[in-house]
């Protein structure tokens, strides 16, 4: 008789065979600066155990976090070289996924089925990125990134306890600005968002002429004025940002890297990039980023249910929510749903 635990392995076997439910898509895994050289570390990403490690001239590897012999985690290992070493049985594994050399039996050659899976990845903007299939858009799409003399900043990942696109339909939102970010990017004398122009188009979503009043919307600004932001969304789970002071100081850049660990837990982060500042350090713009990410985090982890409802008569609109309800119906016609419930079911 087979027992309950050999039923799970073949449940787990099983659904390693079968495509993910994010398989074409690129998602952040950690910053490139939390794995160091001759590294291992494990995270979560969409509910499936993963490792990333560097070889000796510093490349990424993102596999399952996975030994094929005994289920052991691999970022409890070490690396040897170009080798990354299972914490269990010292089982070896190259750059390939293959094992080179098993220590209870050192003269036997390890079968081709002895191997790690990994997974496609790259590293851009500082983050260390994955796909779970092959992916299907070009990593490409912060340009902004590679602006001259543009200062890149990458906070460290936080966890949201909702899900992926609760965090980022709150990035896309103007009218919390007052209210969560009071006395940084808004007032209570100014509150009213003006509407703005919304287009769908085969590059996705994106919003123009969107104009808000902040006291203190960049670092070092000298008082209150308008900002005009212009918001893009490629891909369900990327979304950036541009936005200008209307008194011509430097523009900010930023992406919001949204790694979902399940469909109702997120890990999340901003990567800035900030134009013509000189005066400030590092430091100092990386506490202005964190400070309103802070802000948010209690509110997107307080809204309920914590998967986006898709039906548009599960919550209530209005007119400055109308990039929300086009991330909805979007993401409704692409048929994406991680995170996400199409029903107007209030218990998830």
């Amino acid at each position: 008789m087979f027992t309950a635990q050999f039923h799970i392995h073949l449940k787990i076997l099983a659904m390693h065979d079968d495509p993910h439910p994010l398989a074409g898509e690129w998602l952040p895994v950690c910053n490139s600066e939390d794995v160091p050289d001759g590294g291992a570390r494990g995270f979560i990403v969409a509910d499936e155990q993963i490792v990333v490690w560097r070889d000796s001239i510093g490349a990424a590897h993102v596999w399952r976090d996975y030994c094929p012999h005994r289920g052991a985690q691999l970022s409890l290992s070490h690396v040897m070289r170009d080798q990354i070493v299972c914490p269990y049985h010292g089982w070896r594994y190259d750059i390939e996924g293959q094992c080179l050399h098993i220590p209870s039996n050192p003269s036997l050659r390890p079968s081709k089925r002895a191997c790690a899976t990994r997974f496609v990845s790259d590293e851009k903007y500082g983050v260390v990125w994955m796909c779970f299939g092959e992916p299907a858009y070009a990593l490409d799409f912060y340009p902004e990134a590679s602006i001259a003399g543009g200062r890149r900043i990458n906070l460290a990942p936080q966890t949201v306890r909702s899900s992926a696109p609760r965090v980022v339909e709150n990035f896309l939102d103007m009218a919390h600005f007052s209210f969560v970010h009071a006395g940084i990017l808004g007032v209570d004398a100014h509150t009213e968002v003006p509407d703005y122009d919304l287009t769908q188009s085969a590059e996705g979503l994106e919003a123009r002429q969107c104009f808000y009043w902040q006291p203190a919307g960049i670092p070092g600004q000298g008082g209150g004025t308008m900002f005009e932001y212009v918001y893009r969304l490629k891909r369900p789970l990327i979304a950036m940002l541009t936005k200008m002071a209307s008194d011509g100081q430097g523009a900010l850049h930023i992406m919001l890297a949204v790694s979902p660990i399940s469909q109702t837990e997120t890990r999340a982060w901003l990567v800035s990039v900030h134009e013509d500042d000189s005066t400030h350090s590092d430091q100092q713009l990386y506490n202005f980023n964190m400070e309103i990410l802070l802000q948010d985090t209690p509110i997107v982890e307080s809204q309920w249910p914590k998967l986006l409802p898709l039906e548009l008569d599960a919550e209530l609109h209005q007119r400055c929510d109308r990039m929300s309800v086009g991330y909805r119906r979007w993401l409704r016609e692409m048929g994406f749903w991680w995170g996400t419930v199409a029903s107007n079911d209030k218990n998830n």
